[in-house]
């Protein structure tokens, strides 16, 4: 093999910087919708594109962080509280989950079963009395 062809490419700090705050404009864009559609997550789009912001773009960063409605839910997120809503989807999601692996994809050995509902119990649990529930953030 030549030297030439071992060579790694480097990205110069711009084009960096350029990639970062174009992805994390997607992750604004894929959070919007999770926040107006109701079950989409929305809050970790926006987490990952303020890690991708600080990353690139200070004004960006800034912007995701002061805007009325985006802000709130970075906020909440950073605090480590859930509004009462999600809470409640959270849960009933999990136990969905349960249900479809017990009774459509046949999960049908009893130690499979009891792990499973188990499992379940303990994250209710968690979701319950160890996260803290947040006021409901605005729309």
């Amino acid at each position: 093999m030549s030297g030439s062809q071992n060579k790694v490419t480097k990205i110069s700090t711009g084009a960096k910087r350029r990639i970062f705050a174009g992805l994390g404009l997607v992750c604004v864009a894929v959070g919007v919708v999770g926040v107006m559609v109701p079950g989409l997550p929305g809050t970790i789009f926006l987490l990952a594109a303020s890690y991708l912001f600080v990353r690139s773009s200070p004004r960006l960063e800034r912007w995701l962080r002061e805007h009325p409605k985006l802000g709130p839910y970075l906020r909440l997120a950073e605090s480590g509280a859930m509004p009462r809503r999600a809470k409640a989807m959270s849960v009933v999601a999990m136990w969905s989950g349960i249900f479809i692996a017990v009774t459509i994809l046949g999960v049908v050995t009893p130690t499979a079963r009891a792990i499973l509902i188990g499992l379940g119990i303990l994250g209710t649990g968690y979701i319950l009395f160890r996260i803290r529930t947040a006021p409901a953030v605005e729309r």
